[in-house]
């Protein structure tokens, strides 16, 4: 155990040499914590009941089959960029490997998840603001499926969580999502 400590002390005091005083601090103190919390967010998964169904596997939003129906779906989320809590979606959507449309929103929700619109038909644009890395709804480059009927749920992996979780270890976030000291303020 006093390996780990050492060799984390030093891993820190090497890829945060530019970092002063607080800066330091914060990678150390805030060290497991945030490798846990980045932990949880390699997966999302949600389960609902409601008038739905819905059939699809997913190796990211280009590349997407199956179809849905719901004329009102109350779901629990864990949801892509730390969206927990309950909501109503209602929609539809189809897609054959890139090309599909939706039509799909999210009623109405608790303050962390988030409520947008998807309206579209065609290739999906990861450029979009529901595709944003750092802020989106969702995640363009998911991986996973969903399946249900009334009773309908879904899980989905997410690759580029999967690098913020493992460059994490070196104290690198490219996902800017690590916890620090003002965010107990």
């Amino acid at each position: 155990m006093k390996k780990f400590f050492l060799a984390l002390l030093l891993a820190c005091t090497f890829f945060c040499a530019p970092a002063r005083g607080n800066d330091f601090l914060e990678k150390v103190a805030l060290y497991i914590p945030n490798r846990l919390i980045d932990a949880l967010d390699l997966f999302s998964f949600s389960l609902g009941v409601g008038p739905a169904i819905e059939a699809r596997l997913m190796g990211t939003r280009f590349v997407d089959v199956g179809a849905g129906a719901s004329l009102f779906c109350y779901k629990f989320y864990k949801n892509y960029n730390r969206q927990y809590g309950l909501g109503v979606e209602e929609g539809w959507y189809w897609s054959f490997i890139f090309v599909g449309e939706e039509r799909y929103s999210m009623l109405s929700s608790t303050s962390l998840v988030d409520k947008y619109a998807e309206d579209r038909a065609g290739i999906p644009d990861p450029t979009t603001r529901t595709y944003d890395f750092f802020e989106g709804s969702r995640d363009y480059w998911a991986i996973g499926g969903a399946l249900g009927f009334l009773v309908d749920g879904d899980l989905y992996v997410h690759p580029m969580e999967w690098v913020d979780f493992a460059l994490g270890f070196l104290t690198i976030d490219i996902k800017g999502d690590d916890l620090v000291f003002d965010d107990f303020r």
